[in-house]
């Protein structure tokens, strides 16, 4: 389906994962920061979010279990379909999780 893959802002997954394992830290993307910002057109108000991490919801967090297609995603009531066209395109290139 897909040629090939670009990173976002030319981010390197492999090198980001090894500086935050080296200092021992959680990933914060400074290009999608855990703000307002990032969920809001400026301007807008929204309702209050508090940001979490998946270890914070569930016990065993994982993205995919057993496989994925395409066709198990749907969006929900959400209104997150950017995150559904995501893990839609990441789930017809195992190659990248």
């Amino acid at each position: 389906m897909f040629s090939c893959v670009k990173p976002y802002e030319d981010q390197n997954y492999s090198a980001l994962r090894r500086d935050c394992r080296r200092r021992k830290v959680l990933f914060e993307d400074p290009l999608f920061p855990a703000t307002d910002d990032s969920l809001y057109y400026k301007g807008t108000p929204g309702p209050a979010v508090r940001w979490k991490r998946p270890k914070d919801i569930c016990e065993d967090p994982r993205l995919f279990v057993d496989g994925i297609s395409s066709h198990d995603l749907h969006q929900g009531q959400v209104g997150n379909c950017w995150f559904v066209a995501a893990c839609s395109s990441l789930a017809s290139r195992e190659s990248l999780w």
